[in-house]
């Protein structure tokens, strides 16, 4: 049987996990900031479909949904 997904987690990550992000104190633009909204919604897609094993839902990486691997 497969590891579950918190453990994927926490063997990726580190436990506690250990990703800090941190935004800019600086005015930004409306592009720059809409850039940087999509790079960092991507960016987390990409975490979750690493971590899935597969694309994740969009209520997935809303925070709808519970994770499930398939």
């Amino acid at each position: 049987m497969g590891r579950s997904v918190s453990d994927n987690l926490k063997k990726r990550f580190g436990d506690p996990v250990r990703i800090e992000i941190r935004y800019a104190k600086e005015k930004i633009s409306p592009s720059e900031e809409l850039y940087r909204s999509e790079q960092l919604s991507k960016a987390y897609a990409g975490v979750l479909k690493g971590v899935l094993g597969r694309e994740p839902t969009q209520d997935e990486i809303m925070g709808r949904r519970v994770f499930r691997r398939k």
